[in-house]
């Protein structure tokens, strides 16, 4: 067995704020607190959730990677970072991150690699299994079922080099009332006290499919019209879908707050949950607005129903379906015991089979592996 002081370095684009950059934020601190030496090399920009990092004891590196092609200098600039570290485990997380961590890597004596796949898109990739065949990468991670069953049929079969870890949160951060950070979100955005709410904490991007959620509101107005939607999150189809929201009439229904670092105030202003993506991995903030025991409305794609126990804790629709959509939020309004009670088993769930703990456990076993493997 290696020592079990062992440094990791996560290898990520940036820690804007996303699920993915959220794992890495989560995990690392754990690892930090369990022992390890921990930090995070971001090749782009440091980001909003890197400021939380430092003090909590998880060194955060920018590379400062070029935005023209491809970028010689940043692998070296890298692996200076990893050696001044002394990592033994570099962690790449997605694609990108991965060809820059891979190559400085083999710069850096003894280093091994360890590849997770965050996205369904992502898991698609022919490459992953190429990497794995010529050793370039030493363990690969999915982050749900079918994220893994989507890489076998790009090739990446059966291996005691690829794992599957269910992404994890820490519940205790979710334990309690907060009633004084949701009527602050409520006044801060004009919603009376006794609105329904409805919202998404997801980037603004096309995976996420906001305008269907719009439409189910819209929908979900007819019988309930007083509700209010928050949408959470920030992105490059920001413009765009505010300009939907007023093209439909519903800019006085449904709020942007943009990034948000006290999400846990806006779970706690919220009666339901919704993700309404067309393409998912295992979403950290489902996860998140389950440990903060609302009920969720989530569509049937990628890892949703590896996390979703449809009609136990929550509802499971056609992604891409509005009339769906709406049906399960009026139907969580309409009928708020049976709604608690989801969520009350929601937060059960994700306390037993995703905790940021399990997943920390999981993860040092594969850097294990990753160690003792030739």
């Amino acid at each position: 067995m290696h020592e079990p002081g062992h440094a990791i370095a996560h290898v990520v684009l940036s820690l804007d704020v996303g699920g993915l950059e959220r794992v890495v934020a989560t995990l690392a601190q754990a690892q930090h607190q369990s022992g390890r030496r921990v930090s995070v090399c971001c090749l782009d920009r440091a980001g909003a959730l890197a400021e939380a990092l430092p003090p909590a004891g998880v060194a955060v590196h920018t590379v400062g990677r070029s935005a023209r092609g491809f970028d010689p200098a940043a692998v070296l600039r890298l692996a200076r970072l990893l050696r001044a570290s002394g990592a033994r485990i570099v962690h790449c997380h997605n694609y990108g991150a991965l060809v820059y961590g891979a190559l400085a890597a083999r710069l850096v004596r003894g280093a091994r690699v360890v590849y997770t796949v965050h996205g369904a898109v992502t898991s698609s990739r022919r490459s992953t299994a190429r990497f794995l065949k010529l050793g370039i990468v030493h363990e690969v991670v999915f982050v749900s079922a079918h994220a893994r069953g989507v890489a076998r049929e790009a090739g990446v079969t059966g291996s005691s080099h690829v794992h599957t870890i269910l992404n994890g949160v820490d519940v205790s951060s979710f334990a309690g009332s907060h009633a004084g950070g949701a009527e602050a979100v409520r006044r801060a955005h004009g919603i009376p006290d006794d609105a329904p709410v409805c919202g998404i904490v997801a980037r603004l991007t096309e995976a996420k499919d906001h305008k269907n959620l719009f439409a189910a509101v819209a929908i979900a107005r007819e019988h309930v019209p007083t509700l209010r939607c928050l949408v959470v999150g920030d992105g490059e189809l920001r413009d765009e879908l505010e300009r939907d929201v007023i093209e439909r009439g519903l800019s006085a229904a449904i709020h942007f707050t943009g990034a948000r670092a006290n999400v846990r105030d806006y779970l706690d202003a919220m009666d339901v949950f919704v993700l309404s993506s067309v393409t998912e991995g295992l979403a950290m903030t489902l996860l998140e607005g389950m440990a903060a025991g609302l009920p969720v409305v989530a569509t049937r794609v990628g890892g949703n129903a590896e996390v979703v126990d449809d009609g136990v804790t929550g509802r499971l629709v056609p992604a891409s379906n509005a009339k769906a959509l709406a049906d399960a939020i009026v139907s969580m309004i309409e009928n708020p015991a049976a709604a608690r009670a989801m969520g009350e088993a929601g937060r059960e769930r994700v306390m037993k089979s995703f905790s940021l703990e399990a997943m920390r456990k999981r993860y040092e076993a594969v850097y294990e592996a990753a160690l003792t493997t030739n």
